[in-house]
């Protein structure tokens, strides 16, 4: 009887293969063992190719995301944003919150403490699906794969799967997950993903819908975030608004999946599905009466830090501007010009003692008033004549003859008279300030030296080119001024003679994942370009502007306003353009008025058949200035001393 050892040997025997079949296994298995190999390396070629173009990136604690930039005024209130493309603010994993990590986990990635970065599990699972099908669908894709996707894979790409781009997503997955903790994945990716009604990010999906911080969510909400993960454009109308039941029935199957994994409690599913689903109401749109400040602020950081700030943004900008400032000088001006015919008007407020810019008003669509609408300042610049003449040591009680001029500069002929051709026989500089004569300053320009009058505008703050012409003197400039460059000016003669650049930002903060790093912090600095005494010896003309000149033909400022103030109007020809600058020891405020197409007459507004500065502009100043300086203690302007200067018969003449 035959052992069963022997009969299976016998049964082997019998079935044994011959020579060459032999041979034939041996070079299918080695033929295998070669395709296998050379696809090994071919992958390993491939990985390496892959892997190396995103090398640097994928070593980065986190993604360079962009993300809107915040602007708060100087009480520290948000009053603005600077948005991107994708409406974002990064927050790190704390910022998260306790439950929106693992209910994003729960219901994207339920391996994802398990696997490195390719769940092979779900992997093969999707792809015998694939082969079935014979196409490639999309699944078995884990959260570290999703932000490959999100950050390398290009938007109008992401719809189509195909093995290339899996292969890709996987190869940069894996390399990201060796160099990254799963809570710097989950943050990326939290940051990165897109949750509907515009909002990128958590951060911003928690504001958008709940108007909360991320790290605020409580468990229905949070469920109620991860689960529109799954397609976030189907749970909303056209115009953005949620679609309760679906998303309720989103939420609940999240804390379902919760509750399966151990992440919750069946007691804590049952709360959170019975807690009903209560979305903040839409926020306020931006304030219009900001707009203008605003995109001054956004200049101001291009210039400080470049070009790209705002593309990368992730700034906290902190600003000068009050809003109680910025409010009343809209209101006051609407208020002045209500009709829907009446022109334009742009108000600026600086602080004299710092440069601080308090207020910056008017916009005319897209085109900023306060900065752009360069026009001419008319009597306006008279002042910048005076100082030019006050650093020569000439004395504002000078004496010229105040009659129509008829010459020749430069192969041009001029003639130069004054308002209704009035001629006022002798008269100092300071009365012919007052009664804003023009022959006078063209003759006081030509005493100094229409040079010095170009280098002393320049001093002051007027950054548009002005021309060596005798027209210049009064304000026939070229390429004409803004109501900033004016409100500078100013501001020097209020500040004592040291002229500080005006500036819009205090400090600005990068934020980037919750990581804090100021990037500007302005320091007050300044250059003296006239003596304290000629500053002084300016505001005292200037004063006799306010007392007995033109500003106090309808006005009686220091009642109305309840402070001392120094100024001077300004009209343009044809009365195109229509100024009032002043200013009290504290602020300095320039007002402006006209049509934005510019050259359009003021004419007829209200009524006015002469709408010179003496009428709207200083109608608006003096409403502004008593709201503005309202509250504040009264100063008096410094005391000038006029004993060292020198009358114009110690001088050269004009020969006019």
């Amino acid at each position: 009887m035959n052992n069963f050892f022997e009969t299976s040997k016998k049964k082997s025997k019998g079935r044994r293969l011959g020579r060459p079949a032999r041979r034939g296994l041996r070079a299918l298995f080695n033929l295998a063992l070669i395709l296998g190999m050379s696809a090994a390396v071919i992958i390993a070629c491939l990985y390496l190719f892959v892997v190396r173009e995103y090398e640097d990136d994928l070593g980065r604690t986190y993604p360079a995301l962009a993300e809107n930039s915040y602007v708060y005024d100087v009480d520290g209130n948000r009053v603005g944003v600077i948005p991107v493309t994708e409406s974002r603010e990064t927050v790190g994993f704390r910022g998260l919150g306790e439950h929106l990590p693992e209910a994003v986990v729960a219901v994207e990635d339920r391996r994802f403490y398990g696997h490195f970065g390719v769940d092979f599990e779900g992997l093969a699972r999707a792809a015998w699906t694939d082969l079935r099908s014979w196409e490639v669908q999309e699944g078995g894709s884990t959260i570290t794969e999703q932000l490959m996707k999100n950050l390398y894979v290009p938007e109008d790409q992401r719809l189509d799967i195909t093995f290339r781009r899996r292969f890709v997503q996987s190869a940069l997955a894996f390399t990201y997950e060796r160099k990254h903790t799963k809570n710097e994945v989950l943050t990326a990716y939290l940051n990165t993903v897109y949750f509907g009604d515009g909002a990128y990010g958590a951060e911003e999906a928690a504001q958008r819908y709940f108007g909360k911080s991320a790290r605020d969510l409580d468990l229905s909400e949070a469920a109620m975030l991860a689960g529109l993960l799954h397609a976030p454009s189907a749970y909303a109308t056209w115009d953005g608004d949620l679609i309760v039941e679906p998303v309720r029935g989103r939420r609940d199957r999240v804390l379902m999946l919760m509750q399966e994994q151990g992440m919750i409690s069946s007691q804590e599913r049952e709360e959170a599905e019975a807690a009903p689903l209560e979305f903040a109401p839409d926020p306020p749109p931006e304030d219009p009466a900001y707009t203008p400040f605003l995109e001054k602020v956004g200049r101001e950081v291009e210039e400080r830090l470049g070009p790209r700030a705002l593309q990368l943004g992730g700034l906290r900008i902190h600003t000068t501007m009050d809003p109680d400032f910025q409010n009343a000088a809209v209101e006051t001006s609407d208020d002045v010009l209500f009709e829907s015919t009446d022109p334009s008007a742009a108000v600026v407020t600086i602080e004299p003692q710092s440069g601080a810019i308090r207020a910056l008003a008017g916009q005319e669509g897209d085109f900023n008033l306060a900065l752009d609408a360069r026009r001419q300042p008319g009597s306006s610049f008279k002042p910048i004549v005076l100082a030019t003449a006050l650093k020569q040591d000439i004395s504002p009680e000078s004496t010229y003859i105040s009659h129509d001029l008829t010459f020749d500069f430069e192969d041009e002929y001029y003639e130069i008279h004054n308002y209704d051709y009035i001629e006022r026989g002798e008269i100092s500089v300071s009365d012919a300030m007052a009664e804003s004569d023009n022959t006078v300053f063209v003759q006081l320009a030509a005493d100094v030296g229409l040079d010095n009058v170009v280098e002393a505008a320049e001093d002051l703050g007027i950054t548009t080119p002005v021309d060596p012409y005798p027209s210049t003197a009064i304000g026939g400039l070229g390429s004409g001024v803004s109501p900033l460059d004016m409100a500078s000016a100013y501001s020097t003669f209020a500040g004592g003679g040291i002229h500080r650049e005006p500036y819009s930002i205090e400090s600005i903060d990068r934020n980037s994942y919750g990581e804090v790093e100021t990037v500007y912090d302005h320091q007050i600095s300044g250059r003296r370009v006239l003596t304290g005494n000629d500053a002084a010896v300016a505001t005292q003309v200037l004063r006799g502007v306010v007392k007995d000149g033109t500003a106090s033909m309808f006005h009686d400022l220091d009642e109305e306003i309840g402070h001392p103030s120094a100024g001077k109007t300004g009209t343009t020809d044809n009365f195109a353009d229509a100024w009032y600058v002043g200013y009290t020891p504290r602020l300095c405020t320039s007002v402006w008025v006209g049509y934005a197409e510019g050259q359009r007459t003021l004419v007829g507004v209200h009524g006015l058949q002469e709408p010179n500065g003496e009428t709207l502009p200083m109608d608006i100043w003096s409403g502004y200035m008593a709201t503005a300086t309202a509250g504040d203690l009264a100063l008096d302007f410094p005391e000038a001393d006029t004993d060292e200067l020198y009358t114009v018969e110690d001088v050269p003449s004009s020969g006019f």
